[in-house]
């Protein structure tokens, strides 16, 4: 591999590298300020990598290696950590909207008792009187 070749492979495997990705709770409160709720709202945050991948590497393999290896950590603290929020996120939105008095799904609730209350025969004049 040329001078030039390995120069392009290091710096490539430097800028892949650079950064990984990690789960991380948000410290903005949204809607939730009414309503308390156990988990917390997710995000990813990058963080840059402060390490010399290449030092040492005076080889084409070597370089390749290093860049296979930057590759595969990059791409899999995106996929974890990525999980790691999904997950999180979901969890707490299924939380809000189940306990919190403005989520869907309490509202919904509501409703359906509502309906109930509608369905069930009124009170006969007979039934209404004291014994």
């Amino acid at each position: 591999m040329t001078a030039s070749g390995r120069i392009t492979v290091a710096s490539l495997a430097l800028l892949l590298s650079a950064c990984i990705y990690v789960p991380v709770v948000d410290k903005h409160e949204t809607g939730e300020t009414r309503c308390k709720t156990l988990t917390q709202s997710m995000s990813l945050e990058t963080i840059e990598m402060q390490s010399n991948i290449t030092y040492g590497c005076n080889h084409g393999e070597c370089l390749a290696a290093a860049l296979a290896t930057a590759a595969v950590v990059s791409t899999g603290s995106a996929i974890i950590s990525g999980s790691i929020v999904l997950t999180g996120n979901t969890i707490h939105w299924l939380e809000y909207q189940g306990t919190c008095s403005d989520g869907y799904l309490n509202q919904a609730k509501q409703l359906f008792l509502d309906s109930l209350d509608k369905l069930k025969p009124s009170p006969t004049k007979e039934e209404q009187k004291p014994r």
